[in-house]
């Protein structure tokens, strides 16, 4: 049944899908490269334009420029402060972006992880809806539960509380609860969501229905996004 259920994601190209590093450093490529191209085409030589650029072009290329470096960067880094000071005084922002660039590549935007991670757990949630709708809800109780677990080790780390080598959902949920992390409807909704996952993963497959699936998919991306 697994390998079914990994074959249809494949087939909703899950795994041909580039990673979140791939496509925010092809978003610079293409940013620059349009970038270079109205710089050519106004003959900027590094201090002035020889004639003035096209204000549609210019202005699209800003702002989506402005707004990859505050994703990337976030709206607090020297990136993007000094590329909104730049545009807002209708200076070139081609180095600014190019400097971007170059962090990216080598590891220096570490705000990113929070970023990657983010979108990492969307794609699995997102996964496990494709799985669910292609009558494979199963393995989607098992995906969905993976994420709630590291969304609530997450949670852990957050608020500074000790996270064991070996987790799982019922020690983490506990800990976040007696912390005041949050109430008690959502430690009992959790360890109701538990309970499906271990059903899932130990093959009581009878035991839950495929709308239980549903909404627990539901609920852990609604979860996973308030961290």
């Amino acid at each position: 049944m697994l390998d079914d259920a990994l074959n249809v994601a494949r087939r909703g190209g899950i795994e041909e899908n580039m990673t979140t590093q791939e496509r925010i450093n092809e978003k610079f490529k293409v940013l620059l490269q349009e970038g270079q191209q109205i710089l050519s085409n106004c003959g900027w030589n590094g201090s002035q334009y020889s004639r003035s650029p096209s204000d549609i072009d210019y202005r699209r290329f800003r702002t989506e420029a402005m707004n990859l470096v505050k994703r990337v960067c976030g709206k607090d880094s020297d990136h993007y402060q000094e590329l909104k000071r730049l545009a807002e005084n209708e200076k070139t922002c081609f180095g600014i972006l190019q400097a971007a660039h170059r962090d990216f590549n080598d590891g220096f935007l570490f705000d990113l992880r929070d970023l990657v991670a983010a979108e990492l757990l969307g794609d699995f949630i997102d996964q496990a809806e494709t799985l669910i709708a292609e009558g494979y809800h199963v393995p989607a109780a098992s995906l969905a539960g993976a994420v709630l677990e590291d969304t609530l080790r997450k949670l852990c780390l957050k608020n500074r509380l000790p996270v064991p080598d070996r987790t799982k959902i019922d020690r983490l949920n506990a800990d976040l609860a007696k912390a005041g992390v949050y109430d008690k409807l959502i430690q009992k909704r959790i360890t109701a969501l538990a309970d499906i996952r271990n059903k899932a993963d130990h093959g009581h497959f009878d035991e839950f229905a495929k709308d239980d699936v549903e909404d627990m998919v539901r609920w852990v991306r609604r979860f996973a996004q308030t961290i």
